[in-house]
């Protein structure tokens, strides 16, 4: 069961398409069960191609059992014959339910190939604890009522998806262990296997009193992604970091397409929030496409320090809200052929955006630009074949970045964060054949500045000066140390045919980086 290690160039590749589609039980036989002990009976006994079936009423269990669960079982499924756990009528769920808040498990799985389906969690320590499991689903369940998380995936468990719950109402009695879904487990864990890599949150809904983030996403995991989930951040209690919807310490995250309300609640700081708990974790996180109502300008989209990060086309209300964080990167987008989706990767999903795009289906987003493989103009089923070609044969073509710049003054700007290690291509626009005197900079938080003493120096290199092209185009390459957190770009002197010139009427038409 366990996993090893998998690279972190994988990690992309594979987190959208596991967890999309689960087979039939080949053959089931159907158990149902109507009190506490024939549900106690079924799951101790549950083989594969087992449809336990609850009739609607509460289930309850205070006794004993041999785990520290109300309702456990270690059986495992296989590939072709789930075990699955459900409602026999999802309109009028059963309710699972504990003694206490304060203890136990209200469901307890340790195996692999389960469903659980259309049950009501509730009246336990923890909800649902899904262990040692692989390639399990956690469908249409209300968990709520819980003293501390209320889903966690724990001990090497990969593959799995939760879609459609409702979690609420958890950290009732431990608001800093009270999150929604728990992914993994923090470094000092010494019972659990830490590898939960390409687990799928989707369609969820978070909220009201989630005292805790609701998604944490732990260290030593790859590729796990949350999607299309509706976030109220009512009644979070800021403790043990626990201030925004989602956070990850692990690496090749994707949080994208999820709806996040704030709703006043003032120890919520940020959206989506990142950090380091060991050296190589918290990188590689995608935070795109969301739709965040913030209150406040004051609250931070993405924070995150030490952490890489691309985040690029959220809409934000309000607008003037912010990333913090030394290697975030905000995406203007990325230029790949191909890559549909315009996410900066070449994946099944950007065949299947297409494919849907072209017979007028709604699509995310659809980037025409990349789509278009035959440079036509347009998109056809052409390209769609093109497509499904380049993905077949595994191209390695890394994207272009074009990369967020503000105007900080006339003649001057500053770049997004997140460019440590790039090379950088300036494309500006000025009278043709006028003549710019230019320097450009970074700020290197390991050196010492020899004036003051203290850590971290900004470095200027002059780039000379440069004459635009009978067009006004002037481009500037430049290598990003490795380790730089900031860069700007400034006109010093501007000159053209009738003197000198106002360096504001210079235009800095991209930044691109690679």
């Amino acid at each position: 069961m366990k996993h090893k290690a998998l690279a972190a160039a994988a990690a992309a590749s594979l987190a959208m398409t596991v967890c999309t589609a689960f087979p039939a039980t080949a053959e089931s036989t159907q158990v149902f069960v109507t009190d506490t002990e024939e549900l106690l009976a079924a799951l101790e006994n549950a083989k594969a191609g087992d449809e336990i079936i609850l009739r609607e009423g509460l289930y309850q269990n205070d006794k004993w059992t041999g785990k520290w669960a109300a309702f456990w079982s270690e059986a495992s499924g296989t590939a072709d014959s789930h075990i699955i756990l459900r409602s026999e009528d999802p309109a009028h769920p059963a309710t699972v339910s504990g003694a206490t808040q304060e203890k136990k498990y209200a469901l307890n799985i340790i195996g692999s190939y389960w469903e659980i389906r259309d049950l009501k969690i509730t009246n336990a320590a923890k909800g649902i604890f899904l262990a040692q499991s692989e390639h399990s689903v956690i469908s249409g369940c209300e968990v709520y009522g819980i003293g501390s998380e209320g889903i966690h995936i724990i001990d090497d468990s990969s593959y799995n998806l939760v879609e459609n719950c409702w979690v609420h109402d958890t950290g009732t009695v431990e608001a800093r262990y009270g999150e929604g879904v728990y992914i993994g487990s923090a470094k000092n864990a010494t019972d659990y296997g830490f590898e939960c890599h390409y687990n799928t949150v989707r369609g969820c809904r978070f909220g009201p009193n989630i005292a805790a983030d609701h998604v944490d996403i732990k260290e030593y995991t790859y590729g796990n992604l949350v999607e299309y989930c509706t976030f109220d951040g009512t009644g979070m209690q800021g403790e043990n970091g626990g201030d925004s919807f989602v956070e990850v310490k692990g690496n090749d995250a994707i949080v994208r397409y999820n709806t996040g309300y704030r709703n006043g609640c003032e120890k919520q700081l940020c959206a989506f929030d990142m950090n380091v708990q060991l050296d190589g974790w918290g990188q590689g996180t995608k935070i795109y496409g969301n739709t965040l109502f913030l209150d406040s300008a004051d609250i931070y989209v993405v924070k995150g320090w030490n952490c890489a990060a691309e985040v690029f086309r959220n809409t934000v209300e309000p607008a003037e809200c912010t990333s913090n964080g030394n290697r975030v990167m905000r995406v203007r987008r990325f230029l790949l052929a191909g890559d549909a989706t315009g996410d900066g990767q070449l994946l099944p999903e950007d065949a299947s955006t297409l494919r849907d795009a072209l017979i007028t289906k709604e699509v995310p987003y659809l980037d025409a630009e990349n789509a278009d493989l035959n440079s036509d103009g347009k998109i056809n089923a052409a390209d769609l074949t093109l497509l499904k070609r380049r993905i077949l044969q595994g191209s390695a073509e890394q994207p272009v970045i074009s990369v967020e710049y503000d105007k900080e003054a006339a003649g001057k700007w500053r770049m997004t964060d997140g460019l440590g290690g790039k090379a950088l291509t300036f494309t500006l626009t000025a009278e043709p054949c006028s003549t710019l005197n230019m320097g450009w900079g970074y700020w290197d938080p390991a050196a010492v500045n020899e004036s003051t003493g203290s850590t971290g120096k900004w470095n200027t290199v002059g780039l000379g000066s440069m004459t635009a092209d009978e067009n006004g185009q002037v481009v500037i390459h430049v290598e990003v140390p490795e380790n730089d957190t900031r860069v700007a770009l400034e006109i010093w002197d501007y000159d053209g045919s009738q003197g000198a010139l106002d360096p504001d009427t210079v235009t800095l038409d991209s930044v691109l980086c690679q």
